[in-house]
């Protein structure tokens, strides 16, 4: 039965090539792999066979002598998004007892990291060659990824959702053609590399500031922890009852589209960012003083996953992306045409308006009862929160009650829990 080794050999430069495997090579009997990996090899002795079809190269192997050694010449490193993983298990397959070594090779994720003078330990590792891959939300999140490119998404298509999402502002390093003469890299803003052309094969370093981190989950978050101008007409703020209470309802994933719907202080809409991590949220305000504040403190907290929008819903919600979940705290007398624009970008959106008055709260029930007349499976489940604080007077603890509050949340029946 022939030694078989799995060859990472780095990026097809022989100078990549680990000394190990090089000697491999060297006194491989036969050798197998893609035409260019071939090329590169240092044996002109061993017969050579160009494939990369699993079940071929598995044939292949079993045609050879006994006591041959067989080298499979595999790109990069045979554990990073290597073909090694489904021919390791094709081979174990066919020949459980086959003599068989996986031999490390340098991935271009090590390569172009050293390349551009940066580390490697602290980046999270995306693909977009033929698969799909949301790098905008892997990059809100982990603040530095690395990504695989392919005909199917280039580096420039990359670039391109970057900026549509958002993120031209994001630091971006662009590899081609690593470990050969012709070597290119690029660097720029995702906006100053969106219109130029990039090789299939590409590799990428993206940088933002990540999103920020809690030791504990953003959910109810201390009121005093939110800017708020205290000169003038105070700025409306969702309280940390309410919004612990709303927010467990809505449900937000981490990968979401929020908006939120008159967002006043953003309390709601920083809470979201937390759950959102990997998200957008959209914060519609049409209130100049409530924009600034609001703006206050998506520095305060450090967000990039925020924007505000500035205007009335719901025409200022017209061009935004379909939303995944939507907290409405003030509609300026709008509820109805809010919730069906929400609807008809996206049917299975899930939504939660909240009311203190009884007339908002007749509107909600007024505008879904017309809702369902589209939306038949529209179903509505309203709570109320009735919270109080103590306020000290002397050596006495007195209980001192907020305004009781409406939550609505509104979601299509038929669809799941898990489908949120």
């Amino acid at each position: 039965m022939p030694q078989v080794y799995l060859i990472g050999i780095g990026m097809g430069n022989p100078d990549t090539l680990t000394v190990r495997a090089q000697r491999i090579i060297t006194q491989s009997d036969c050798l197998i792999g893609a035409a260019r990996m071939l090329e590169s090899a240092d044996n002109q002795k061993a017969v050579r066979f160009a494939s990369i079809n699993n079940e071929e190269i598995v044939k292949l192997i079993q045609c050879q002598p006994e006591e041959s050694i067989v080298s499979v010449l595999l790109s990069g490193d045979v554990g990073f998004y290597s073909a090694a993983k489904k021919l390791t298990c094709c081979i174990r397959e066919k020949n459980p007892n086959m003599q068989m070594e996986l031999i490390a090779g340098i991935s271009s994720l090590q390569y172009f990291c050293a390349k551009i003078e940066t580390s490697w330990d602290d980046v999270k590792v995306v693909s977009v060659h033929g698969r799909a891959c949301n790098v905008a939300a892997q990059l809100r999140k982990f603040g530095k990824i690395f990504v695989l490119t392919g005909s199917n998404q280039t580096a420039r298509d990359v670039c391109r959702m970057l900026c549509s999402n958002s993120l031209g502002h994001a630091q971006v390093w662009v590899g081609e053609s690593l470990s050969y003469p012709e070597e290119q890299i690029s660097h720029g803003t995702a906006e100053e590399l969106s219109n130029q052309e990039f090789s299939s094969l590409a590799v990428m370093v993206i940088e933002v500031p990540p999103t920020p981190k809690r030791d504990y989950p953003a959910l109810g978050l201390d009121d005093d922890e939110f800017l708020r101008n205290t000169e003038g007409k105070t700025v409306p703020m969702t309280k940390q009852e309410i919004r612990a209470v709303a927010l467990a309802k809505l449900k937000i994933t981490e990968d979401a589209c929020v908006y939120d719907v008159g967002a006043g202080t953003g309390s709601v809409s920083i809470e979201s960012a937390f759950l959102a991590r990997g998200g957008r949220v959209f914060a519609v305000e049409k209130n100049p003083q409530a924009v600034a504040q609001l703006k206050q403190n998506i520095a305060h907290f450090g967000f990039q996953n925020i924007e505000v929008v500035e205007g009335l819903a719901p025409q200022a919600m017209d061009e935004l992306p379909a939303p995944d979940f939507v907290f409405v705290g003030g509609s300026s007398g709008n509820i109805e045409s809010i919730l069906r624009l929400c609807l008809q970008k996206n049917p299975q959106v899930r939504m939660i308006v909240t009311a203190i008055t009884l007339e908002t709260m007749a509107d909600i029930l007024s505008a879904v009862k017309k809702l369902k007349e589209q939306w038949e499976n529209l179903t509505l489940e309203i709570s109320q929160v009735s919270a109080a604080r103590a306020k000290t007077a002397g050596t006495m603890h007195l209980m001192m009650g907020q305004n009781p509050v409406y939550i609505c949340c509104m979601y299509q029946e038929n669809c799941s829990a898990n489908e949120f």
